[in-house]
């Protein structure tokens, strides 16, 4: 069950390997910049370049004043509305690009922008040939959940990309860690051997997460992870279950008599014209005082939001062979949920020190013969720990229950197997660990550096962004319609 990460015998001289990053928020500092400083040595990485919005000077300089690894040079982009719908690069920008691509050997780029700007980069390193690591979603058309066009060119922007990929030498990595995680990599391979040995399909796949984003109704403007731009979380934290499910479902596969080629999918959603109307005015007041929270509210036109992305999606849908139903699925993806802020003012990390947590469950049934059950659960915020336990609470929690109809089948009527405190003892020295979901990306960031194979290859998304372009599809037809049921071909 152990996956570990592929690294070369350090005593083999490394070849200096020279690397552009495009954006520096909260994901970047997190995890990328970390990595690429704790494999600096071993690989001889630099930072060739480093691309970001010209509003974020500030906040770069005081990042990299204290890193072991600083950017040889930084790009600064005008920040504006053309630039931040991401259609084109910028002019200088581009030359910039071509110039340092001609004249010097790049072995890669980490595109870590806002998703709009994703195809532009991911374009353009094709072009290159050069690698790319790449955070999901691969891309986020404007106003998905109310314009069935834009929903429908998420599946449409993939095939484009597919279609260059085919004339282009780069390896292409998307992060999503869960497809490289110990715990999420067991229950596959248990799948794919119980399915292959007995020969029944999944029937049932139920995928549950909550990361408790607590937004104030003033800060919905925001610019990372926007809802302003007519997408949600189901282009933040969602894609990453989305995925799960594609990615599980593939041991369907080896069922060629029931292997499914059709769809239907049901949605429902939660937006934030039904959050500023959960909590009243004299809710905040109770919780925040007075504050601009009144302000807002003394201004708020329901119409201004009428566009704006998801903060919760409910999604239910089956695969069909013919007319046979093969595979249920239920995917609830929540930011409206338990959260431990519990402060007005924002800080200065919002991605992960902002009150958010996660809980995640994961249901999969193989008919009446086998049932799997993923649990993940936190009490407090990454790196703040308050309260001093261990199993369901804590932030390594992690633990996958087998259950078996064993008087049929054989084996164990029940096994828990608790991943999350094993894989912590097992990187107890190791001072970059983040958490057992942050080693899978750290996983495909060395097959990005090292040009290995990976589980989360470009090519390994195309269920995941049929299935996503399908789900917004459903969200805009039921805007637009009020009908959300939507049939498609597999």
């Amino acid at each position: 069950m152990k996956n570990e990460v592929l690294i070369r015998d350090d005593e083999k001289k490394q070849i200096q390997k020279q690397y552009i990053l495009v954006g520096l928020g909260p994901h970047a500092k997190r995890i990328y910049y970390p990595f690429l400083e704790k494999y600096q040595n071993r690989y001889g990485i630099k930072l060739r370049l480093l691309i970001e919005l010209d509003s974020q000077r500030d906040n770069i300089q005081g990042f990299i004043s204290s890193r072991s690894l600083k950017p040889e040079e930084i790009f600064l982009i005008e920040d504006n509305a053309k630039n931040r719908l991401g259609r084109f690069l910028d002019k200088i920008l581009l030359n910039k690009l071509e110039n340092i691509i001609n004249n010097e050997k790049i072995d890669g780029i980490i595109i870590s922008t806002e998703p709009k700007s994703h195809k532009i980069y991911a374009d353009w390193a094709m072009k290159s040939n050069i690698n790319i690591l790449m955070d999901k979603p691969i891309t986020a058309p404007v106003d998905s959940i109310t314009n069935p066009n834009s929903a429908m060119k998420i599946f449409s922007n993939y095939q484009d990309l597919k279609r260059k990929k085919q004339d282009s030498d780069s390896k292409f990595y998307i992060v999503c860690q869960r497809r490289n995680h110990e715990g999420f990599i067991f229950v596959k391979d248990y799948l794919l051997k119980f399915v292959e040995e007995f020969q029944i399909p999944i029937s049932y796949i139920g995928i549950y997460h909550s990361d408790g984003t607590w937004n104030l109704p003033h800060e919905f403007e925001k610019e990372n992870h926007p809802y302003k731009y007519g997408y949600g979380k189901l282009m933040h934290s969602g894609y990453h279950c989305v995925d799960l499910f594609a990615w599980i479902l593939e041991v369907n596969n080896s069922l060629k008599d029931r292997r499914a080629n059709s769809g239907k999918i049901y949605t429902s959603k939660f937006r934030p014209n039904d959050f500023f109307n959960q909590l009243s005015i004299e809710n905040y007041k109770k919780f925040f005082g007075s504050t601009e929270i009144q302000k807002f509210y003394e201004n708020y036109d329901r119409n201004e939001y009428e566009k704006y992305g998801e903060i919760d999606a409910y999604i239910l849908g089956q695969l069909l062979q013919n007319q046979n139903v093969i595979t249920t699925a239920s995917i609830i993806l929540q930011q409206n949920t338990f959260s431990r802020r519990s402060w007005f003012d924002l800080p200065e990390d919002t991605y992960k020190g902002n009150g958010r947590l996660r809980h995640e469950r994961v249901n999969i049934h193989v008919s009446q013969f086998l049932n799997i059950q993923i649990h993940s659960y936190q009490s407090y915020e990454a790196g703040h720990k308050d309260i001093d336990l261990e199993g369901v609470g804590n932030e390594d929690h992690f633990d996958i229950y087998i259950f078996r109809n064993n008087k049929i089948i054989g084996g164990k009527s029940f096994e828990k197997i608790s991943v999350g405190e094993s894989m912590k003892k097992q990187n107890l020295n190791d001072e970059h660990y983040l958490g057992h979901n942050e080693k899978g990306r750290e996983i495909t960031l060395v097959n990005f550096l090292e040009n290995n194979c990976d589980n989360s290859e470009f090519e390994n998304h195309e269920l995941t962004n049929k299935l996503l372009s399908n789900i917004y599809l459903s969200m805009a037809n039921e805007f637009c319609s009020g009908n959300s049921k939507i049939t498609f071909n597999l």
